[in-house]
């Protein structure tokens, strides 16, 4: 009857048993650490609309190494049993999803590693929140006028486009003014890209806060001398009815230019005619880079 009883059972239980009449079965009690966010360093955390001097973030991964070899990488937040007791270095790197695509997550590179030191006990759970900040060596375009803070513009329309974006103070991520895009049964198209043609190195991110009742896509403009412009498409971001951060990596389109080329960024998109008006805002948008 024992037998059969153990024929039925899955091997991994029959592996245990047959260790138990060999001896006694002993299994290491882990300790924890416990991440329950990462922030950005002195920001203001309340809701919407922020002081200019907040700085968005989306991390969404902690990279962990202890000693310096590496543990894992862990979606927040997250609870992370650790095999081990005593006092031990960590370091702890923001990370993101890139395009906002879950199967794309990487350290972000402009972000700085959070450092510290923890005394570990079996069995006992240590939470802690990291804190980050841009590296010291991080450049940015647009820093202030992508706040839209500032009079004028840093936007103009193709010739194909039905209307251009403003600058508004009804619908705000942070500070007091964001950038908006209407479209309507008459104006149907828009395609709005920066005025000043960029040099920009292949490390770059175009990094932004976005609020749509519809979709809208984003890319990049290859401008190389005695060439016809070349358009292309980067990504489209799917309609949002709350602000959303996201980190798009410019790298694999600004490949596709030359030592010689120059850059823009352009936003465009179609009505929906699922909705009388379209509205599109966006704010905090920058490129950062090293």
């Amino acid at each position: 009857m024992m037998i059969q009883i153990i024929k039925k059972l899955p091997l991994i239980i029959i592996l245990l048993i047959t260790i138990s009449c060999e001896g006694v079965f002993i299994a290491d009690t882990p300790s924890y650490i416990n991440l329950t966010s990462f922030t950005y360093s002195g920001d203001n955390m309340s809701a919407p609309p922020h002081p200019n001097e907040h700085n968005s973030t989306n991390i969404t991964d902690s990279w962990i190494s202890m000693d310096g070899e590496i543990i894992g990488v862990f979606e927040i937040p997250a609870t992370i049993p650790i095999l081990s007791d005593g006092v031990h270095s960590f370091d702890i790197y923001p990370g993101i999803k890139v395009n906002g695509i879950s199967g794309n997550r990487k350290k972000y590179p402009f972000y700085t590693k959070f450092e510290t030191e923890l005394e570990l006990e079996e069995d006992i759970i240590i939470s802690i929140t990291p804190t980050t900040t841009y590296s010291p060596e991080t450049l940015f375009y647009f820093e202030e006028q992508g706040k839209f803070e500032m009079l004028g513009t840093m936007f103009e329309k193709s010739t194909l486009s039905d209307t251009n974006a403003i600058i508004q103070n009804d619908v705000v991520f942070q500070g007091s003014h964001s950038l908006a895009i209407f479209l309507d049964s008459v104006n149907t198209y828009f395609d709005i890209r920066n005025i000043n043609e960029l040099e920009l190195p292949n490390n770059t991110f175009l990094e932004l806060n976005f609020k749509s009742n519809i979709d809208f896509n984003i890319g990049v403009i290859i401008i190389n001398t005695g060439n016809i412009d070349q358009k292309e498409e980067l990504i489209q971001l799917y309609a949002s009815t709350e602000w959303k951060k996201i980190y798009l990596e410019l790298t694999p389109l600004l490949n596709m230019g030359n030592s010689n080329s120059k850059f823009k960024i352009y936003i465009d998109g179609n009505y929906n005619n699922n909705y009388i008006f379209n509205s599109i805002y966006i704010d905090n948008f920058k490129l950062v880079y090293n």
